[in-house]
């Protein structure tokens, strides 16, 4: 597929190099502040890849790693939270090859980068977002401030 290739470099503050070096430094910081989080998603990738999975390299701004294979559609249709075809954790995404779209790919690069702002708090704050949502009477995953995020990225991809 096509947008696994994706590698579009959006540069908002370009000055040449410094701003090329500085960006790669950030990412690098990134990547490395959600490393717990990457890590247990290297765990959950690992029966996926043992289990005859696919491995693809996602180029965006905040790159991933993708991983899918029957394993991942049997664990992603069986998630406690409900079905899904896709879900990131940290710098991994585990995916439905069948039913991944562009915009869902996009929708779960944007949990990558926010899981690169958050780090190894980002599921805690996920939480916390979802209960707010609730204590103020609305639906914990339609409203919660990270979904509602993920979802604008999606529509303006």
């Amino acid at each position: 597929m096509s947008f696994f290739r994706y590698s579009a470099r959006r540069r908002i503050f370009s000055d040449g190099p410094h701003q090329d070096r500085r960006s790669a430094l950030l990412t690098l910081a990134g990547i490395l502040w959600a490393s717990p989080l990457t890590l247990c998603g290297l765990l959950l990738a690992l029966p996926i890849m043992i289990g005859k999975g696919q491995l693809a390299v996602v180029h965006s701004p905040t790159p991933a790693l993708l991983v899918s294979g029957k394993v991942a559609d049997y664990l992603l249709d069986r998630h406690p939270f409900g079905a899904m075809c896709a879900m990131a954790i940290g710098h991994i995404l585990i995916a439905d090859l069948k039913s991944l779209t562009p915009q869902i790919l996009t929708h779960e690069l944007a949990h990558v980068r926010q899981a690169a702002v958050w780090g190894a708090l980002f599921p805690f704050a996920y939480l916390a977002a979802s209960l707010w949502a609730v204590l103020h009477g609305h639906d914990a995953y339609w409203n919660n401030a990270f979904e509602v995020a993920a979802r604008r990225a999606e529509r303006h991809s």
